[in-house]
Parts: structure tokens; C-alpha cells; sequence
């Protein structure tokens, strides 16, 4: 089993772990009243002197609109309202001096605070989403765009993802030069269908755009995986359902370094938070078995997945810096994931 030393740095570690899980809980109550809203001057300020308290890079929630509209896909994909099945195409608008997040979660420091990027628009922009009922699945919306950033620029050769949505970066892959063709895995046949129909049509490009209908965990396994330079596994709707899905693949004890997941470190901040609680109780020298009992159904799961991993080492952790490696290190947490 695993050790922490008693040491004055670990406990300070420890401490400043736990502070920075509370600091977050506490930005988020304060922010969450303004995103969705209409920023006022006199909002904007209120906002600006939160993010300032808590030490969060502002340089002004003012965004250009030419940061959304200069993008390939928002210029060349026109979508109308359509409905099929259960799935539609409707026309979004974000209005103006609306708060909306730019990006999904960005680590602030080196322990668990993190946040997100937020900003308005001084216009009216529209933009069409994907819904399935109410639940909207896909737009290219800055979020959306930002949060693919890695995997945009990362592709190369065959590619793979699995979701289409509303088919963004099969598109912005499409327009490289390095990138001889894209595969797609989707689920929802009716997806599919609107997609043919009415955005394939648009992309008016020579390159080979493969949509197969199934399901992703059907096609995640590494005969399939290798056939492709590189893979974006992209069909969780955000970090809601996110770490539930990355979970499963996990589990299938798959390791590709060609293989990249949509916002897995904001998703992996969960994990993070239950993995410094173990870590904390095994200091404290609480009883594990009382502190994995005490939490919900779906937490308790990973603090077992956590226990399992930690049961077969036989390290000492005795300085801030192997603490912090452990919570941080993308691999350990993927291991544990697969246990």
C-alpha cells in the first residue's frame, strides 16, 4: 500500500490541495449566476473583480466576433431548421453581451483549482446546433472549437473520430493538407442521415469522408484503432457524462499513443478531486474502507478503482513534488481508470 510521509511539506501539500478544491466550489458559486446572462457595465465589473480575486488571467470579457466567424466551418456550413426523427438542425443565436464560456476547464497553479475562459460578444451571432429533444449535442460554438484545438491540429494522414455531430472536424481536418481522409463512427443513424443530406453536400471537398454506423466501444480495440495515423475519440456531450464514457474505453485496457480524447483533462478533474480525498484519508490515517463506504454510488466506484491501483505499491511519498506527480500524471490516472 501506499505511503505519505509525516513531514511538514506533505502536510502543507495536503492542506493547499484540499484549500484549492474549496476555492474552486467557491469561484463557481459566484460566477455561475452571470454565465447565460446579459452583461450589464456594471455586471462586467462585478465579474472582473471576482475573476481578479482569485488570481484568474482577465484581460477583458469583450471577445471579437471574428474569432467565431473567421472560422471555415461557421463560414462555408449553412444549416436551416430541420427536423428527422428525434434529432434536428436549428438555428442558435448568442446574443450580445451574453456570458458564455470560451473554453472547457484550464488549471490555474499547480493543484486542483481550475476554471473556465469566459467572454461575451458585442453582437447578435448565429449558429446552427445539433439537438437530440432539448439536449443540444453539437455547434460551432467557440467552446466547441477551442477545446479541439489539440485535436484540429494534431491530425495527420487517416484520420478517426467517433461522434459526428454536426460534423466540425471531419471538416477542418478535410481542409489540411496533410490529412488524406476521415473516418467517422455515429450511433444515431438519424445524425447520419441529416448529415448526408444536408452538410455533406456542403463540404465540396475531394478527399474521402467515411461515416460508419455503430457503436464507438464496438470500434474501440486496437486492430481497428491501428488502421488510422490518427484517432479523436469525440461522443460525450461534455464533462457531465464525459468521464463515464472516457471510463469505459479505459477499461478496455487500451494503450495508443495515436489515440487523443476531447476534453480529457477537464474530465480527468473529477478523478483528481477523489483521488486527493483517498490520498487525504490515507494520511490522516482514517480507515479506508469507512472512507470509500461514505461516499455515492457513482464516486465510491473510482475511490475503488483508486484503492486497487494504490494496493500493489509500495511507495513512500515523502515531498510536495511526488504528491503532485501522482494527482497530475495523465497516465497513473488512465491506469487507474482501467483497473
Amino acid at each position: 500500500m501506499i505511503q505519505l510521509e509525516k513531514n511538514w511539506e506533505v502536510d502543507k501539500a495536503i492542506k493547499k490541495l484540499i484549500r484549492s478544491i474549496l476555492d474552486v466550489n467557491s469561484y463557481l458559486s459566484a460566477v455561475l449566476k452571470y454565465i447565460g446572462q446579459v452583461i450589464t457595465p456594471q455586471r462586467e465589473k462585478e465579474l472582473i473583480s471576482i475573476l481578479k480575486r482569485y488570481s484568474i488571467p482577465c484581460p477583458g470579457l469583450k471577445q471579437e466576433e471574428k474569432i467565431l466567424t473567421n472560422n471555415p466551418y461557421f463560414q462555408n456550413i449553412k444549416l436551416e431548421n430541420i427536423n428527422y426523427g428525434a434529432v434536428s438542425y436549428e438555428q442558435a443565436v448568442i446574443e450580445k453581451r451574453t456570458l458564455i464560456n470560451l473554453d472547457f476547464s484550464k488549471p490555474l497553479g499547480k493543484y486542483l483549482f481550475h476554471y473556465h475562459p469566459l467572454g461575451y460578444f458585442d453582437q447578435d451571432l448565429h449558429l446552427p446546433v445539433l439537438k437530440e429533444g432539448d439536449t443540444v449535442w453539437m455547434s460551432p460554438a467557440i467552446s466547441e472549437i477551442n477545446s479541439m484545438k489539440t485535436g484540429i491540429k494534431k491530425g495527420h494522414g487517416k484520420c478517426l473520430t467517433m461522434g459526428l455531430g454536426i460534423g466540425v472536424l471531419p471538416y477542418l481536418w478535410l481542409l489540411k493538407d496533410e490529412v488524406k481522409s476521415v473516418t467517422v463512427i455515429e450511433f444515431n443513424k438519424d445524425v447520419i442521415y441529416l448529415f448526408d443530406n444536408y452538410i455533406r453536400p456542403q463540404f465540396k471537398l475531394d478527399k474521402k469522408l467515411k461515416i460508419i454506423h455503430g457503436d464507438a466501444f464496438d470500434y474501440y480495440n486496437e486492430e481497428f484503432l491501428n488502421q488510422f495515423d490518427y484517432v479523436y475519440i469525440d461522443f460525450w456531450e461534455s464533462t457531465a457524462d464525459g468521464l463515464k464514457y472516457y471510463t469505459k474505453l479505459m477499461e478496455k485496457g487500451i494503450v495508443l499513443e495515436h489515440v487523443d480524447y476531447w476534453i480529457e483533462d477537464a474530465i480527468l478533474y473529477d478523478l483528481k478531486y477523489i483521488l486527493t480525498l483517498y490520498l487525504c484519508s490515507l494520511y490522516q490515517g482514517k480507515n479506508i474502507a469507512d472512507f470509500i463506504s461514505s461516499l455515492d454510488n457513482e464516486t465510491r466506484g473510482y475511490a475503488k478503482k483508486i484503492n486497487l491501483y494504490f494496493e500493489e505499491k509500495n511507495d513512500v511519498i515523502k515531498t510536495e513534488a511526488q504528491l503532485l506527480k501522482i494527482i497530475h500524471n495523465k497516465g497513473l490516472l488512465r491506469e487507474i481508470l482501467r483497473q
